[in-house]
């Protein structure tokens, strides 16, 4: 090591800043990536490759090298120790199905051309590549401007599965507060995020750390939490519902494409303003074209493996970030349980969706989120428009949303942009049970819990409907 180049350390300083922050988070737990192999990998590397490659210039080649030796010996099954033929550096790190595993994360980061390097907490190096992330050296020699979209497109899903999640763990916070409390928290949080954004003093918190654009958006899913909680309370007490929760609606209505848009549509609807709610369900389907990329924070989507749509990705070069991602992201819809009464009834049971012992088979990621009600854009637009045109009298739309909603399950290409499917094939089973089609319906449950077993509303309906039957 002594007689390494600065260049070759270099290498050597990333191999390990991928292996702390990406590869070993990933794997979690499943296997363990160690600084020795990183060595190994940087000894064998700096004997194959010529000594003209050892330069700043292709800094990047050198890295994808050493990560193509680590995955080529990930398929053998055999790390070579530098020194001793005999000895196997996977022994007592790896097994077999480890090992796939390992080799996934490897996939990911030299497919994405080391995109993951931008989200490097070590050293603030992420941020420092994310401002420069385009002058990677592309061993495939790939027309750049493809280079550039794939990156943005990895980046952009991962940065927003990244901001929907800490969204996420603010909401967690909320769990026990009162519809009331809830309204205060969210009104005041809000205010504090906002001065943090005129005041950038104080860097030491976490929120400081966020660019604009990223406080900006939550604020926004702050909002709409709160402008949700506040017409739930007025729903339940039947009171009327002032200026301020419109305003709120209205601030928090370019968070995403579709999330905000269908949780007012939602409320329209359950209000009793069908054609209002109708009306905004029209403006979300025409924004929600096939350019949209879904994005879940509930641990159902991992960004890392999530490939992004190829429109979705080229459309990210052609104008002003923070707009397309408003115009081309779609989020989860969450409802919390202060926010019950602007959620159709049948999301109800989403809030209560575990029986028996099932609260204790969730992961600690699954145990605040299923307590709400949470779907996935597409399925909750099909699943009001057939609500609201079933209310409105309009039977061929009814129909035709219905098949929308199934499309959006069975079609191949769409399926993959579902990720609560038992949430979305109960909401069919229930348009089925709304059909007059009980029998239907309960196959529909039952083929919704032959999916997901356990923490599924699934069981609550099919005890309910066998015992209508």
């Amino acid at each position: 090591m002594f007689s390494m180049h600065l260049i070759h350390m270099h290498c050597y300083v990333t191999l390990k800043l991928l292996k702390k922050d990406i590869i070993n988070p990933y794997l979690n737990g499943h296997g363990k990536l160690t600084s020795f192999h990183c060595k190994t990998a940087l000894f064998y590397a700096r004997e194959h490759l010529v000594s003209e490659m050892w330069t700043a210039d292709h800094l990047f080649d050198c890295i994808l090298y050493c990560l193509n030796l680590i995955r080529d010996w990930t398929i053998n099954g055999h790390f070579p120790h530098y020194i001793m033929d005999e000895v196997n550096l996977f022994d007592g790190k790896f097994n077999s199905e480890q090992r796939v595993r390992l080799r996934t994360i490897l996939d990911i980061i030299m497919d994405t051309h080391l995109a993951p390097l931008a989200f490097v907490k070590t050293d603030d190096l992420g941020v420092r590549l994310l401002n420069n992330v385009y002058t990677v050296a592309i061993r495939d020699m790939k027309p750049r401007r493809a280079v550039h979209q794939e990156i943005t497109g990895f980046l952009s899903v991962y940065s927003n599965v990244h901001l929907v999640t800490h969204i996420r763990i603010i909401q967690e916070e909320t769990a026990d507060k009162t519809p009331d409390e809830l309204c205060l928290y969210l009104h005041t949080l809000v205010s504090e995020i906002a001065l943090l954004q005129v005041h950038r003093h104080g860097s030491e918190h976490a929120l400081c750390r966020l660019d604009d654009m990223n406080r900006d958006y939550i604020i926004r899913h702050l909002q709409q939490h709160l402008a949700s909680t506040a017409a739930s309370i007025c729903l339940q007490h039947s009171m009327h519902m002032g200026n301020r929760i419109w305003a709120w609606y209205s601030a928090a209505i370019d968070s995403d494409v579709a999330s905000t848009r269908l949780k007012l549509a939602s409320m329209l609807y359950c209000k009793g303003d069908v054609q209002m709610a109708a009306d905004a369900l029209v403006d979300v389907e025409r924004r929600y074209d096939n350019t949209v990329q879904a994005i879940c924070g509930c641990n159902r989507m991992d960004s890392l493996v999530t490939q992004p749509r190829k429109v979705f990705t080229e459309l990210l070069n052609e104008g002003d970030t923070d707009v397309l991602m408003t115009n081309r992201v779609a989020y989860c819809v969450r409802f919390l349980r202060q926010e019950v009464f602007c959620a159709p009834p049948i999301l109800h049971f989403e809030m209560v969706r575990g029986i028996r012992d099932d609260f204790q088979q969730r992961n600690p990621n699954e145990r605040f989120w299923m307590k709400w009600a949470v779907v996935d854009s597409r399925p909750f637009l099909h699943y009001l428009q057939y609500l609201t045109f079933r209310d409105l009298g309009l039977r061929h739309k009814q129909i035709q949303a219905f098949y929308s909603l199934k499309d959006s399950i069975v079609n191949g290409v769409k399926q993959h942009q579902v990720f609560h499917p038992e949430t979305a094939a109960n909401l069919l089973a229930h348009c089925l049970e709304m059909e007059g089609q009980i029998d239907d319906a309960l196959y529909g449950y039952i083929a919704s819990q032959a999916d997901m077993p356990r923490n599924n509303a699934a069981n609550l309906h099919i005890r309910r409907l066998t015992n209508v039957l």
